[in-house]
């Protein structure tokens, strides 16, 4: 028998997945941010109307395309962090030593973003991605590789331009290393991670994995800065 949380999760998911404009226009990306800090949840509101400026800007700036924007918040795992030391006697040595104080903090928040951008966008690429492109490919000549012009690597070519996007403009806020940015094409043939559901359900499924009640959907989910009428 479900639980009213089980319950609760069920109708969230199923109302993302059938009532919101995500059923019109199906994601096809899963981006995953990584912070440079400990941001609180007021100052990630901030960061993710940065991202939504940046991707406007950069890949639809006269609004003539369809952008789909579903924003989630996750809280980390909670850590062990040292909090000062202080000097202890070791009875075995008979000799003193710093001992660590540990205190268990809650972890750090993070971003998933729920995204609909047809690569589609790139087949006359405005003068904003031209020029962008010309940082990203010097060494090409200012323009990608001929083999991510072809039309089964779109995809690619609109994952690379996506990462380095949210990097040039972000820098302040994103975390170093390769991994901070995560950008993933959704593939409605597959499982996603481990939902047991295929797809951009699969991928709505992930995102709302730490919500346990009704009342912590908009603690989740970021309303302000998502555009897929929830409301």
């Amino acid at each position: 028998m479900f639980t009213q949380s089980k319950k609760d999760l069920a109708e969230i998911r199923n109302f993302l997945i059938t009532e919101t404009d995500f059923s019109t226009y199906e994601p096809n990306w899963f981006i995953s941010i990584s912070y440079l800090q400990d941001y609180s949840r007021d100052q990630l509101l901030k960061i993710h109307k940065r991202l939504n400026d940046v991707i406007q800007d950069t890949f639809d700036p006269y609004e003539m395309n369809v952008i789909c924007k579903g924003y989630f918040i996750e809280k980390g795992n909670k850590k062990l962090v040292p909090e000062g030391s202080q000097i202890v006697l070791n009875t075995i040595s008979n000799k003193y030593s710093y001992d660590k104080e540990m205190t268990l903090k809650d972890g750090a928040y993070g971003t998933h973003l729920v995204l609909t951008l047809c690569p589609s966008i790139l087949d006359k690429p405005n003068k904003r991605i031209r020029k962008l492109w010309s940082t990203m490919y010097w060494d090409f000549g200012g323009k990608p590789p001929s083999y991510l012009l072809e039309e089964e690597n779109q995809e690619l070519l609109l994952a690379e331009t996506l990462e380095f996007v949210i990097r040039d403009r972000c820098p302040s806020f994103i975390a170093n290393g390769d991994d901070a940015i995560q950008v993933d094409r959704i593939d409605d043939r597959r499982v996603f991670k481990d939902t047991g559901e295929k797809g951009w359900k699969g991928a709505l499924h992930y995102c709302t994995k730490q919500i346990f009640c009704k009342d912590q959907f908009l603690e989740v989910f970021d309303e302000k800065n998502s555009n897929i009428c929830v409301a």
